[in-house]
């Protein structure tokens, strides 16, 4: 196994955003992020490992993954990106949100699904290579997707931010009341939500969380972001797609402290009622690397059947 010989970037604040370059523009380190939990993802990372090196291409493995390939090294999903020109994921799509969520301008992302459901890893092992050739060669189709960035305001501590490129849950504990949500566009209330919780979710995201609690399927390229509350106390209170150019802000209302956030599901925190949840359309986007001939239609009917039996099949 091979391992970067570039120095790793000094510690920075979670949104340092990098210099901007062409995607794909020549691809002469690779990062490799394996589920480290599946044994065919680890058996196909020491494969490509091989097979990349041997042509010449210099391999950089998430430290993450370490453990499960005998190594002891390797660079932190979160800094990954910054030192490879092209990563590509061996999971599904948790994996891959674990690379997204800390962008390099410039740096696609190539899902190969070794999961259950992928939406975003839409590449199957048995089909990657014609994909990874053309990332090579410098000919892939990619597609940009915007993530949203997450200010947590408190008093007494500094303010802390995060990317999401799915969503941002607020919801309470099992055993909590019934949560009031307040949430404020562009400085204006204009709801408050009661219910277990509330999704606020990318295009990318609304075929994760958002799906399952009933909200809307967006095109994943669409600017917009969607508002899905969860198990509403009101029937009437419905999900809502918002331009992504809008501020938002949520705060609970009244003395509930069993509520949490979570970000991508991925990362976690307690929200009290004197805590501000910012969330606004990140600066930074990431590159997915997608099938030439798959549209996101496509992935839509073989995924969950949509749209029934098509013509032809």
């Amino acid at each position: 196994m091979s391992s970067s010989s570039r120095a790793l970037p000094p510690k920075t604040a979670r949104l340092t955003r990098m210099p901007r370059k062409k995607p794909l523009s020549a691809v002469k380190r690779i990062g490799l992020v394996t589920r480290y939990s599946h044994r065919a993802a680890i058996v196909l990372s020491k494969r490509l490992d091989r097979d990349l090196t041997r042509r010449g291409y210099e391999v950089v493995h998430d430290l993450e993954s370490a453990g499960a390939r005998n190594s002891k090294t390797g660079v932190p999903r979160s800094q990954i990106s910054q030192v490879v020109d092209l990563v590509i994921t061996l999971g599904g799509d948790g994996t891959l949100l674990s690379v997204a969520r800390f962008p390099s301008a410039g740096v696609p992302i190539l899902g190969i699904d070794i999961g259950t459901l992928g939406f975003l890893t839409s590449c199957p092992p048995d089909a990657y290579e014609p994909v990874l050739e053309d990332c090579l060669a410098g000919t892939a189709r990619l597609e940009k997707r915007r993530l949203l960035v997450v200010t947590v305001v408190e008093e007494e501590r500094p303010p802390r931010r995060f990317r999401v490129v799915n969503d941002a849950v607020l919801s309470k504990s099992h055993l909590s009341r019934i949560a009031t949500i307040r949430v404020d566009v562009n400085g204006r209330t204009v709801s408050r939500y009661r219910g277990d919780g509330l999704i606020v979710s990318t295009p990318t995201g609304s075929t994760a969380y958002n799906l399952s609690a009933g909200g809307p399927i967006l095109e994943p390229t669409m600017p917009g972001i969607i508002l899905s509350p969860i198990c509403p106390h009101t029937l009437t209170v419905r999900p809502l797609v918002i331009p992504d150019t809008v501020k938002l802000r949520l705060a609970l209302e009244g003395d509930l402290m069993d509520v949490f956030l979570t970000l991508d599901g991925q990362e976690g925190l307690p929200v009290t009622p004197a805590t501000g949840v910012l969330i606004a359309r990140s600066p930074d986007v990431v590159y997915l690397v997608r099938q030439k001939q798959m549209t996101f239609y496509d992935v839509l009917a073989e995924k969950l059947s949509f749209g029934g039996e098509r013509e032809g099949s």
